[in-house]
């Protein structure tokens, strides 16, 4: 397995990406490097990373990775010489002996290369401060995810998506009603008129986002959307320098049933909305499909945390660009019961000193 790593020109050290200033800094001689300086600094890196694709797999292919080959990819570091061993979709990680960064180069070329990526916007500190900030309001976590120890375990990964531009149409017919209530002396009177509502249209979607790995929670991904878009930059290898990457082993087939949903949902809602003036409207028809659909592969930028408690697997993400964050947090539910223990018994006191007080 070939690799790339990006050094400091000044003074031969590791060259990692910063989300904080946007650029490349070198800690050890505080030199300073734009996305533009390392293409012109490394160009032949970019251009040759590109060109050694590992060939296309088809979708019964990477079902027999996922199942056979956890960890497949052996590389060396060029920078210690250690022999590390890598899950088969990893395409940028970190050596695990002298933790400088490396890139893969075969991972994320030829069919594997995302056309766009969006550069981590929030650094290790504001994403472990969204953290503390959400666990100081849950007062049933276990004590030791709390733990500064348990939160620094954050890992920055920039996850494969596929994005969709779309265009879904058709038609939804609906029966609508209209109500009248009105009193004449000792009786109340109700009007019900119904009526049939019909609504067409050709609605375009643009750049609807589906994670394309399987490792990542499809609906933890959903939460921490949406990404802007307006910050999306061409894909450069430099960008994953200091930052773990994964290659895509989920197909545009297996994504494509919920890129469907999100898109037909969005267009009903649209048609179904413009139906007013009723007091209620129920959909008694609905033909609206994707009509057009154009993928892309990129790289979007999210902060991992997993917690195991009891057995049980807890994940927890923030989104790399904006800050929004999600998660399935832990519950220790002996404190629950003791809190619910506690409050009853306040009250059951209340109330004994209450009838007390009457009598």
């Amino acid at each position: 397995m070939e690799v790339v790593q990006y050094k400091c020109p000044n003074c031969g050290a590791d060259l990692p990406f910063n989300a904080a200033t946007q650029g490349f800094d070198c800690k050890y001689c505080d030199s300073n490097f734009t996305s533009e300086q390392m293409g012109e600094i490394y160009p032949s890196k970019e251009t040759h990373a590109l060109d050694t694709a590992e060939p296309p797999k088809t979708a019964e292919e990477l079902e027999q990775d996922k199942l056979f080959a956890e960890y497949n990819a052996l590389y060396n570091c060029p920078s210690c010489g250690a022999a590390v061993v890598t899950e088969n979709t990893t395409s940028a990680t970190t050596c695990f002996y002298c933790h400088s960064p490396v890139i893969l180069t075969g991972r994320l070329s030829g069919e594997y290369k995302p056309a766009k990526l969006i550069p981590f916007q929030i650094i290790k500190s504001g994403a472990e401060q969204k953290l503390q900030e959400y666990c100081k309001k849950r007062w049933f976590l276990p004590k030791g995810f709390k733990s500064g120890a348990t939160i620094k375990d954050m890992t920055a990964i920039y996850v494969p998506y596929w994005i969709s531009d779309c265009t879904a149409g058709g038609r939804i017919t609906a029966n609508c009603k209209k109500l009248r209530k009105w009193r004449s002396g000792d009786y109340m009177y109700t009007e019900t008129k119904e009526y049939i509502a019909v609504r067409d249209g050709d609605m375009r979607f643009d750049k609807i986002p589906h994670d394309a790995s399987t490792r990542a929670c499809d609906t933890l991904m959903e939460c921490i959307e949406p990404f802007n878009y307006s910050e999306i930059t061409d894909f450069k290898m430099s960008y994953l320098s200091g930052y773990i990457a994964e290659k895509y082993d989920v197909t545009q087939e297996q994504v494509y049933p919920r890129v469907k949903e999100r898109a037909v949902n969005g267009a009903t809602k649209v048609l179904k909305d413009s139906i007013t003036g009723y007091n209620s409207v129920s959909i008694t028809q609905n033909t609206i499909d994707i009509l057009k659909n154009k993928w892309s592969h990129y790289l979007l930028p999210v902060w991992f945390l997993s917690y195991t408690y009891q057995g049980k697997d807890y994940h927890f993400a923030v989104n790399g660009q904006t800050g929004k964050f999600a998660g399935n947090l832990p519950i220790v539910w002996k404190k629950v019961i003791l809190t619910l223990g506690i409050g009853l018994a306040v009250i059951d006191l209340l109330i004994a000193l209450f009838l007390l007080f009457l009598y």
